[in-house]
């Protein structure tokens, strides 16, 4: 087995160990009638699918968006110096 092999096979057990590190948990922190409550919402986001993994998806599409801006600022600065170029033509 090559060393690059065992490094990419090591990287992604790695990642799989990892991944319940990323996990949301909800932990009950006292009997207080507000840290129940906290616990139960916590509970129920997890239930129905809304514990907070949807802000995750829109970072990584503000991300994306964000590159295809910055691509886009540059084919537009590189449109105006070409009119630029062809305006000085015309002269």
């Amino acid at each position: 087995m090559t060393s690059l092999t065992r490094t990419l096979l090591t990287a992604i057990l790695l990642t799989l160990f990892n991944q319940t590190a990323w996990a949301h948990t909800c932990v009950l922190s006292g009997n207080t009638a507000a840290e129940i409550t906290a616990y139960n919402s916590c509970k129920n986001d997890l239930a129905t699918g809304s514990a907070g993994h949807e802000d995750q998806k829109l970072q990584e599409r503000i991300v994306a968006l964000e590159r295809e801006n910055e691509r886009l600022e540059r084919r537009l600065l590189m449109l105006r110096e070409r009119l630029l170029n062809l305006l000085g033509l015309t002269d």
